[in-house]
């Protein structure tokens, strides 16, 4: 048998060996298909590189499913989706909050139904979310509107102009919106012009970045990734968020809260 032959088949019972398992040592495998621990490395190296499984120190995982790429929505299509769980993950959100604070926003419906639920509380947002304007927000709030180019798709600000502007100020916390949460991915946006800005509020924050995204975009992707998933603290969700992906992130080092 050709060796090509022999190696494919060795992989797809590795393959096989997972998908029962989950999960399985390089110890096991080797002693499962009887080659040595230096070629079931070798094996696990090349099925990671295709996408096929996650290597783990040790041995590797079963790849989750692919998550589903989601198209860009208008602004206005978005805020009369999943209204009740923005609500609670507004209020949740709300309670992270300290007089005075400094908080930098980004674009998305998620963030307006946060901003609206904000109560006496005298924090200044610093946001690039053009549709924060039209808001009727708590008389206590300062808000400050970054400038740039209008995106009217989105109802966000983009561009030199509005990065400028977030490279001299710092914030006690940032909250960012997203189009998608994937493990692999981090968060990802279908607007490659948010992308730095969103990059720009992370990297001038003191304090935590907080997520903000209901259960339809949980293990979600969209076309651009806006941030690792390194770079987040806490991820507010709702109660339909699910539980196996809720622990995968708080595997990763993140609070998850659920409103």
């Amino acid at each position: 048998m050709a060796s090509s032959t022999i190696v494919g088949m060795r992989r797809d019972r590795i393959m096989e060996l997972l998908g029962e398992k989950g999960e399985a040592s390089v110890e096991e495998l080797s002693a499962a298909l009887e080659v040595s621990e230096v070629t079931i490395r070798r094996d696990l190296d090349r099925l990671q590189a295709s996408g096929l499984l996650v290597r783990r120190h040790g041995g590797a995982l079963a790849a989750p499913p692919s998550p589903e790429i989601l198209p860009e929505k208008v602004l206005a299509e978005k805020d009369i989706t999943n209204i009740e769980e923005k609500r609670r993950i507004a209020a949740a959100a709300a309670t992270l909050l300290s007089v005075d604070d400094i908080l930098f926003m980004n674009s998305g419906s998620t963030i307006l139904f946060f901003m609206r639920a904000i109560r006496d509380l005298r924090v200044r947002i610093i946001t690039n979310n053009a549709a924060a304007i039209d808001q009727k927000l708590d008389p206590s709030i300062d808000l400050m509107m970054l400038g740039g180019e209008y995106r009217a798709q989105s109802r966000s600000l983009v561009g030199e102009f509005a990065l400028n502007t977030l490279k001299d100020i710092w914030s006690n916390h940032t909250f960012l919106g997203t189009n998608g949460v994937s493990i692999e991915r981090g968060l990802t946006t279908s607007v490659y012009q948010e992308c730095s800005v969103n990059q720009a509020m992370v990297r001038n924050t003191h304090g935590k970045v907080i997520v903000l995204a209901d259960y339809s975009k949980m293990d979600k992707i969209s076309n651009f990734v806006s941030s690792p998933l390194s770079s987040v603290d806490i991820i507010v969700t709702d109660d339909k968020c699910p539980p196996e992906f809720a622990r995968r992130l708080r595997d990763e080092g993140i609070e998850v809260i659920i409103a």
